[in-house]
């Protein structure tokens, strides 16, 4: 018999699905990793004795058929959503086919898109809550609440919910201060063997004192920058090595070298470890400007072997539009010394950007044939206004103009911006040019 909201489960008899939205299209980058966000949701309820199992639907494509069944088989009280803005338009049609399966489930969409456009996403009739950024304690407090009977979300910090016909946004969540608190991801409810990266860590997590104003990274992760400890990371580390049989950690930070300090911590931590042999090899993604040569060889003696970085341009008028901050000269620095290190370096670049001119994109192109050149390898993205960025809440006064309001284009692939000095078409015959004179795809980190 289906659960109704007049039967509410104990704690330990709340059954919880957890589903990863998928991409429009089949992306390997999209299977890269599991989801690490839902694994950590996962081992804190887990931990309470709630029943949960999950669900990647980039694994499988997204089939509404199949998806319904697993809901109808296991009629979960909870079904939590996890979308970014490229999955979107996925996560309402699981949500309706949730919805559709079992009405008295509850359906909770978390995730970057849903953080930033929360009101946006509560009003939307198959959405019960949201769950604005960090989750796990959220999660809990949600399920803890509903498994109680309470009336009322209201007393639930980080969440927005729609109610007699209104939308409410509870108060912030206080950041989680103590991140070694967390248990480790319950990687086990997916199937690692179907990833590529299935060793993927997280060091750290929260905002960042950046400013490039493509980025929504402060949006979505409110407060500061907080660090998990060389041992706590390290532990996980040897779990992922002794029981999973991985030679290989992906650390999934942003900015791996944010923290010099957190990031030879861990660098000293991996060699002490390893007892004078190497644990395991690594790659992390950072910036020019938060490495140098002492650190990138204290990285590759830890085992480092591929390292990313972020560079967006090769025309120093537009990096300083970006509020990058960097330039070429510290980015050729990084490169040939990592490089020289025995390194792999990507270099990940975008197209196209809100001052750009013919003239600029020439630079770029010149500039990531340099790079090519001298042994890295470079990827291109396509700038994409994410709700959340500086170019969302206000193109006007960058210039742009927004092509499509398909948030399923949202996902670096499709040109949807033109620019004040380039029209559409003419970027589009840029680009194809670009492409053709560096020869990349336009798949950012995938070939890496």
């Amino acid at each position: 018999m289906a659960p109704n909201h007049h039967e509410r489960p104990r704690r330990g008899a709340a059954r919880v699905l957890l589903v990863n939205a998928s991409v429009k299209a089949r992306s390997r980058h999209a299977r890269l990793s599991p989801p690490l966000g839902l694994a950590y949701i996962a081992a804190v309820l887990l931990a309470q004795g709630y029943d949960v199992t999950a669900e990647d639907c980039n694994l499988t494509d997204f089939n509404p058929a199949r998806l319904r069944r697993r809901i109808e088989d296991r009629m979960p009280h909870i079904v939590g959503i996890s979308a970014s803005t490229e999955t979107y338009p996925n996560a309402l049609a699981i949500a309706s086919i949730a919805k559709e399966a079992n009405p008295s489930t509850t359906v909770v969409v978390g995730g970057p898109h849903a953080s930033v456009m929360h009101r946006q996403t509560a009003a939307e009739p198959d959405i019960d809550v949201v769950v604005r950024g960090e989750g796990e304690h959220t999660m809990l407090a949600l399920a803890d609440c509903l498994a109680s009977g309470a009336d009322s979300l209201a007393a639930i910090e980080g969440i927005t919910y729609a109610a007699d016909g209104s939308v409410t946004a509870t108060g912030d969540r206080p950041a989680i201060s103590d991140l070694d608190a967390l248990p480790l991801p319950a990687r086990d409810l997916f199937p690692l063997p179907m990833y590529e990266q299935a060793a993927s860590v997280l060091m750290s997590r929260g905002g960042c004192p950046c400013e490039c104003v493509f980025c929504a990274v402060n949006n979505i992760w409110k407060g500061r920058r907080r660090f998990r400890s060389a041992d706590n990371v390290v532990k996980e580390v040897e779990l992922l090595v002794e029981r999973y049989g991985c030679d290989e950690i992906s650390f999934a930070d942003d900015t791996f070298t944010l923290s010099r300090r957190h990031a030879t911590n861990l660098c000293d931590r991996l060699l002490e470890v390893g007892a004078g042999r190497l644990l395991c090899e690594w790659r992390c993604t950072t910036r020019v400007d938060m490495v140098d040569p002492v650190l990138l060889e204290t990285m590759r003696r830890a085992g480092c072997r591929r390292i990313a970085f972020g560079v967006e341009s090769g025309s120093p008028r537009i990096l300083n539009s970006l509020g990058k901050r960097i330039t070429r000269k510290q980015v050729l620095h990084a490169v040939a010394t990592s490089l020289e290190l025995g390194m792999e370096v990507l270099c990940s670049f975008m197209f196209p950007h809100p001052d750009d001119t013919e003239d600029t994109i020439r630079q770029q192109t010149e500039f990531m044939n340099t790079l090519a050149n001298m042994g890295a390898m470079v990827s291109l993205a396509l700038t994409t206004p994410f709700p959340g960025t500086a170019y969302y809440e206000n193109p006007n006064a960058f210039g742009i103009r927004i092509l499509t309001d398909r948030l399923d284009e949202f996902d670096g692939k499709h040109l949807v911006i033109a620019t004040r000095h380039l029209s559409e078409d003419r970027l589009r015959s840029l680009l194809a040019d670009l492409m053709r004179d560096v020869g990349v795809q336009s798949d950012t980190l995938q070939a890496f």
